[in-house]
């Protein structure tokens, strides 16, 4: 997460969008940047206003005076992605670890709640309810999100590295299970469906 409300815009990290590397690229010029640990970097809608927004407004940028944005994965992907971040060697003694699961395995304990990946929609969620986040950008156009961030940012577009890259993994799934989880996943797919 990182805050740039002089340039008009705060940036909320979802998980597993290329948040790293954006913030790599623009936590430098911001006035507020949370890197580290993982609850203040992935601060949810709620959580920027309960917090950060306060500071913010006290600095002279009250809500409205800036876009909080941030960047949507297509829910089969973003599930994916986590499949095969939480199967790093490194991390094989943790109970996160995934790599001795198939991707279908995975994906019914997702479904089943038995492993929690957060929710797009309650991370986006305001605190009196909707979207709190006024500008959402997919993934799969991450270059228009960054040219945007640039541009208000008076800065030349920065070319993102490729940082915290999953391992290749196999992505099989059957036809029913993958319905299964597209209908538990229908929220976020409305949510990036509705981004730009």
């Amino acid at each position: 997460m990182f805050a740039m409300p002089r340039q008009g815009f705060v940036f909320l990290a979802t998980t597993k969008t290329a948040s790293t590397a954006i913030e790599n690229a623009f936590a430098l010029p911001a006035s507020v940047a949370f890197r580290h640990p993982p609850a203040l970097k992935h601060m949810n809608v709620r959580r920027f206003h309960r917090q950060v927004a306060p500071i913010l407004a006290g600095l002279g940028h009250p809500p409205g005076s800036y876009d909080v944005v941030c960047i949507v994965r297509e829910p089969i992907g973003w599930i994916s992605s986590w499949y095969r971040y939480r199967s790093r060697g490194r991390i094989a003694s943790s109970p996160k670890y995934t790599g001795d699961l198939t991707f279908e395995e995975f994906a019914e304990q997702v479904m089943d709640g038995q492993i929690r990946l957060g929710c797009m929609e309650a991370f986006v969620r305001a605190p009196q309810g909707g979207n709190g986040v006024t500008r959402m950008f997919r993934y799969d156009r991450l270059d228009s999100a960054v040219a945007w961030m640039a541009r208000r940012a008076g800065l030349a577009k920065p070319v993102l590295p490729h940082v915290n890259v999953s391992p290749s993994r196999d992505l099989v799934i059957s036809r029913s299970v993958r319905l299964r989880l597209e209908e538990h996943l229908a929220p976020h797919a409305e949510l990036y469906e509705s981004a730009v």
